[in-house]
């Protein structure tokens, strides 16, 4: 696969999922086969020394203090979208970010980081329907949480962000619609909910299905 079929205004895939939904081995798959730049927001955790274990024995399991973790949480989001106008900025032709992305203004931020920058935007929503398989998935974490991909153990993580969850069905940025890729991974089912540029689409389709997604 080529490596300069982007956007030459370059490009932002917006990774959007729940903990567990396959985001950050999709991120890396799509980053091992198209190139650019890969943000983990588990590597901005990292940097900005917030420890999600930590917080889950804090907010006893986000049942309190909360506020004050959504408050480091927004500051996370508040890097990422620094590290994308950066690289935007240095003339990177392909952005990915790995995060829940889960609430319609972080969302929004990005898109209106792509609009000031003439990046083009597409939303990769991970999905896996099949809690048997999510707590499958959480369990094999468990031990593992000081490694930054794996931070997100604990069953109450799921269940807060799924409280602040808002579906992206249609996703706009300024009078544009946001192309949609829907990414079933469990079945490795790909759907397009609004079609990217042929270029693009083929690009990242290409990139996923090389091989059904390993069961994570």
């Amino acid at each position: 696969m080529t490596r300069d079929r982007v956007s030459p205004r370059g490009s932002v895939v917006m990774m959007c999922g729940l903990p567990a939904s396959g985001k950050t081995t999709t991120a890396e798959r799509l980053h091992g086969s198209t190139g650019g730049v890969l943000i983990r927001s588990c590597d901005v955790y990292e940097e900005l020394g917030i420890s999600l274990p930590d917080w889950v024995r804090r907010t006893a399991g986000f049942t309190r203090d909360v506020t004050a973790y959504e408050q480091v949480r927004d500051a996370a989001y508040t890097r990422m979208l620094s590290l994308v106008k950066e690289h935007l900025t240095a003339g990177s032709r392909l952005v990915i970010v790995d995060a829940v992305h889960g609430e319609s203004g972080k969302r929004t931020a990005v898109f209106d980081v792509c609009a000031a920058h003439e990046a083009d935007p597409l939303l990769l929503w991970c999905r896996c329907e099949d809690r048997t398989e999510i707590a499958r998935r959480l369990g094999m974490r468990r031990g593992r949480e000081s490694e930054p991909e794996c931070e997100a153990s604990d069953w109450s993580v799921f269940e807060h962000l799924a409280r602040l969850w808002g579906a992206p069905f249609h996703e706009r940025s300024q009078s544009s619609a946001v192309p949609i890729l829907s990414y079933d991974t469990w079945l490795g089912r790909l759907r397009w909910l609004c079609r990217a540029r042929r270029p693009v689409s083929q690009l990242i389709e290409n990139a996923l299905r090389q091989g059904v997604l390993d069961r994570l």
